[in-house]
């Protein structure tokens, strides 16, 4: 079962936040939080996905999908599949654009940590085509004019499954809040 930890806003934080109007949010469970994480992870489409291998870090910019607190991506390749053969622990980011002259506490973002497992579409069809009803693309392809993926690719799809992650969305109350989808 999953957890949350919110971090404790210092007092002269506090203060400020109370100037601006800003009320923190006091989530009494994970399934509150998950909630509203999952409503900013919706109005985004990119993640930084960093992957590792022989202590050379990589970071890809990515569009994902969720279902549940998981992530999908579909890609057609690149290193960070190498990467993966040998190191399936990963993290990523997703933030919203912002300008802090114009609202300092108007920052959106999460950084995570989990482990990715690799779906291809000629050496494990059977789950590819599992996850890839969980992205949904059937409107996107309709709308680009494809009713199959082109067979030329030998595309993947990247599951990430979140161990641990923070958020923070200060204004909307959010102060840095850290789940863990087991709880110890």
């Amino acid at each position: 079962m999953a957890k949350i930890r919110q971090t404790p806003m210092p007092p002269p934080m506090e203060y400020v936040f109370k100037q601006q109007g800003i009320e923190l949010k006091k989530f009494k469970t994970a399934a509150a939080f998950e909630k509203e994480f999952k409503k900013f992870v919706a109005t985004q489409h990119v993640l930084h996905l960093s992957t590792c291998k022989e202590n050379t870090p990589r970071s890809t910019p990515l569009e994902y999908r969720t279902d549940g607190m998981n992530f999908f991506v579909l890609s057609e390749g690149g290193a960070k599949f190498e990467n993966l053969k040998h190191n399936n622990k990963v993290s990523f980011s997703i933030a919203a654009p912002y300008n802090s002259l114009e609202n300092y506490w108007g920052y959106k973002g999460v950084q995570a940590f989990g482990t990715a497992k690799v779906y291809s579409r000629r050496d494990t069809p059977k789950e590819f085509m599992a996850a890839f009803r969980k992205m949904k693309l059937g409107p996107v392809m309709k709308k680009m004019g494809m009713n199959t993926l082109p067979a030329e690719f030998n595309y993947r799809i990247i599951e990430i499954i979140p161990d641990r992650l923070k958020y923070g969305n200060p204004s909307e109350g959010i102060y840095w809040t850290h789940w863990q989808r087991k709880g110890e």
